[in-house]
């Protein structure tokens, strides 16, 4: 149900308020069941999804170029280089690249919520040294829990229409200034200045997913760790912030959301429900959209044993968002650029008809123009049918498929979600292999027994006493 932020009684507290307090009090052992494994899990899986982009984009290469010749105090690892720099500016860095592969974890209500809040914790508590895999597990708790709730509340809008704004950026800042504030120490007043700190830097729309002529996509999540960092510190000094961040008359909901959200996605049961245990992993690395396609094709793989070349026809049948990444049909199926082509349903569904599979090298541009997958994109049609359509706030919508064989066969499939998705979990060993594979494409060789020590200790993170130590193993 949605809420105004007119028709807020003014003896209400300030939603920033409610966060801060709730934010100061939690300690790892008030954690729900479920929620520190979780959370444990979502940090490796995000400084996973960093590293390749230090070897597979052009984009990350350059931005940490530029960004290492400022110089500065070594503070935090750059990942994937092995460089340090300033911990805000590392956090600036990795946020850039963590979803340059469009990999990063997938909550089915609220997309990424771990990305835009991992990369600040990880260079702030880097920089301390002596932070605990508990206190980081908690501090990264929180903050996901607020970028969570802070998208699913948003997403309120009538008929459930996708609001404008890039829910990573504008609400990463948030959840990101609130997990460093947990790292520092921070009382509920300085974390309160904190997130009002935060507040003057969100921002950002969806022409970053949208627009097709530029390759800097996975960048929106950039500024969440930078602004994490600097606004725990700036607010730990003694500069203070917005006070009314989300609830004031020019905050977050008035000036984003015309007043619009749902307070009770946004406060209930804080403290006792945490949408991480609802999140989801990605095993592929392209868009969320493609993943029903590539599933049921590797399904359909598994159940009748067909290769490639035995392929006539495809057809997939999409709704309104996926159909933005099907049609026009000649497009998608020569995407010009890497991102355009981990987005594209077409692409992918014949790098996967083609291979058996979807990985990072899939996307290097030798294979962009490879001759054969090409070939088999040229095969792929599609329908449009509503029921697939994508709706704020109600998960990532299924889709069909139907595959002619050239001996005749005709075979179908259909499936309302994909792999990685919280009723269909990537387990424990599935997470291992994708975050050892990531490490493989990283600038900096991680050597075999640092990535074994790294692997052991983010599956039992709860009992490391440094995490700056296991950063370095693998950063």
């Amino acid at each position: 149900m949605s809420t105004t932020v007119e028709n807020i009684s003014e003896t209400t507290e300030e939603a920033a308020q409610v966060f801060a307090r709730n934010a100061v009090a939690v300690g790892f052992d008030d954690l729900p069941e479920g929620v520190a494994e979780m959370t444990g899990k979502a940090i490796m899986d995000t400084l996973g999804v960093i590293l390749p982009a230090s070897t597979t984009s052009v984009e990350a290469r350059l931005l940490a170029e530029h960004v290492l010749d400022f110089g500065g105090k070594g503070e935090s690892t750059v990942l994937g280089f092995g460089t340090k720099a300033p911990a805000w500016l590392a956090g600036y860095v990795n946020g850039a690249m963590v979803n340059c592969g469009d990999y990063s974890d997938l909550h089915p209500d609220a997309a990424h919520i771990s990305s835009p809040v991992v990369p600040a914790a990880l260079a702030l508590a880097e920089r301390q040294g002596g932070v605990s895999g508990r206190d980081l597990i908690t501090a990264v708790a929180v903050g996901v829990d607020l970028q969570c709730r802070l998208t699913r509340a948003a997403a309120a809008q009538p008929g459930g229409v996708m609001a404008p704004w890039h829910p990573a950026p504008v609400f990463g800042v948030f959840g990101a200034a609130l997990a460093c504030s947990k790292l520092l120490g921070l009382d509920v007043n300085q974390t309160v200045d904190a997130l009002g700190i935060a507040f003057t830097q969100a921002a950002g729309t969806q022409e970053i997913v949208f627009g097709k002529d530029s390759t800097i996509r996975g960048f929106g999540h950039a500024v969440p760790g930078e602004v994490g960092v600097r606004a725990a510190q700036l607010a730990q000094l003694g500069i203070s912030g917005v006070r009314n961040s989300l609830d004031g008359p020019r905050g977050l909901w008035n000036t984003y959301y015309r007043g619009i959200y749902d307070r009770e996605l946004l406060l209930g049961g804080l403290g006792t429900r945490y949408d991480v245990l609802n999140d989801g992993f990605k095993p592929w690395p392209s868009c969320a959209f493609t993943h029903v396609f590539v599933d049921m094709v590797q399904e359909l793989q598994r159940e009748n044993g067909f290769a490639g070349d035995e392929v006539e026809s495809v057809l997939v049948t999409v709704g309104d968002f996926a159909r933005g990444q099907t049609e026009p049909l000649e497009e998608w199926r020569r995407p010009a650029n890497s991102m355009l082509a981990k987005l594209s349903v077409p692409f992918t569904v014949a790098t996967v008809l083609h291979t058996g599979n979807v990985t990072i090298a899939d996307y290097a541009e030798e294979k962009r123009v490879d001759g054969e997958v090409l070939a088999m994109a040229d095969r792929i049609t599609s329908r449009f049918d509503p029921q697939y359509n994508f709706v704020s706030g109600a998960g990532f919508p299924g889709g069909e498929i139907e595959i002619v064989l050239r001996d005749g066969r005709v075979l179908r499939r259909q499936q309302p979600r994909a792999y990685g998705h919280p009723l269909k979990p990537m387990s424990w060993d599935g997470l291992i292999a994708k975050f050892r594979d990531c490490a493989a494409y990283s600038a900096r060789t991680v050597p075999p027994a640092d990535l074994d020590q790294a692997v052991e200790g983010f599956r039992t993170l709860e009992s490391v006493d440094d995490v700056g130590a296991l950063i370095a193993l693998v950063g």
